[in-house]
């Protein structure tokens, strides 16, 4: 029928949007006008292959984009529903994404269908008058749903079929893959839905959960697991000491040891008895009866 003619007439022209748009703040990267992005991928160490394969690029001032945009034929209302401009109180129209790194979110098939910006000023997160958020994710729409997909899936796919490793942020997994740790995704929210859950049985025997060592990070790997276990999939829970997330991990320790850590990743029992012990203290009689009966759980 019409309604749905117009909405996948609809769904083409966001692709191509994205498409658009990915490429364009890729190349942006390597302009002058880039300066503090060229600065925090100096310091992130990533190499030129790395910026390639994840596309990553840099949004410039106020409505570059929604001009380039605008020169490509797209109109208003197309431009709105992608969520990569915004229309403010007097009517102009001003790009969502301004000055930040930029990373395109893809489906499976490496279509974007998103994109996620990292702020390049830390001071900005705290600014007493506008504090800004340091991500800032696409809102969701006719092509992305974020809890459908998960952050590299596309590229990790070709290396993940005996194991996957979860993680928070796209830099982790950008950083470990750059490592040599190539089987690695991450969630695009806090902690992993149904959909997501499908989609790494589908992609791997094993699940290994790598999020950060915090009291959130903790939390989304409890709930994830619960999802997972549901599913019947091998999960693990990634240990890393001396490093508050993967990342900082392999840039201190190297690959050697990550992948070393991924071997011994500990199960969901472990986890949970580790967990436990954490809270009681063993040489208490009525404790130790406490611990012993959620064990028994």
């Amino acid at each position: 029928n019409a309604e749905d003619t117009a909405r996948e007439e609809l769904k083409a022209k966001i692709y191509k949007i994205n498409q658009f748009t990915a490429e364009y703040y890729h190349q942006n990267l390597y302009k002058p006008t880039a300066k503090m992005a060229q600065e925090y991928v100096k310091k992130r160490k990533l190499t030129q292959s790395t910026l390639e394969t994840y596309k990553i690029g840099f949004s410039g001032r106020f409505d570059e984009l929604y001009k380039q945009l605008k020169a490509q034929g797209f109109n208003e209302k197309e431009m709105l529903e992608s969520g990569l401009v915004n229309k403010n109180a007097n009517g102009t129209y001003i790009d969502r994404y301004r000055e930040r790194l930029m990373f395109p979110i893809c489906d499976t098939r490496g279509k974007v269908i998103a994109f996620g910006g990292r702020i390049l000023d830390d001071s900005k997160i705290k600014d007493p008058k506008f504090p800004q958020p340091k991500y800032i994710n696409s809102p969701e729409n006719v092509v992305y749903s974020k809890g459908r997909h998960l952050f590299g899936l596309n590229i990790a796919k070709a290396e993940c079929s005996k194991r996957l490793l979860i993680v928070e942020g796209y830099m982790d997994v950008i950083s470990l893959h750059q490592r040599g740790v190539k089987n690695v995704v991450a969630a695009l929210g806090t902690a992993l839905t149904e959909q997501q859950g499908w989609l790494l049985r589908k992609s791997t025997e094993q699940v290994i959960l790598g999020f950060d060592a915090d009291g959130a990070g903790q939390t989304a790997v409890a709930r994830s697991m619960e999802i997972l276990q549901k599913m019947g999939c091998d999960m693990r829970v990634l240990q890393i000491e001396g490093a508050k997330d993967p990342d900082e991990f392999i840039v201190k320790f190297g690959e050697g040891r990550f992948k070393l850590a991924m071997d011994n990743a500990i199960s969901l029992v472990e986890f949970k008895v580790k967990n436990l012990k954490k809270d009681i203290n063993l040489e208490n009689t009525s404790d130790k009866i406490k611990f012993l009966n959620e064990i028994a759980k």
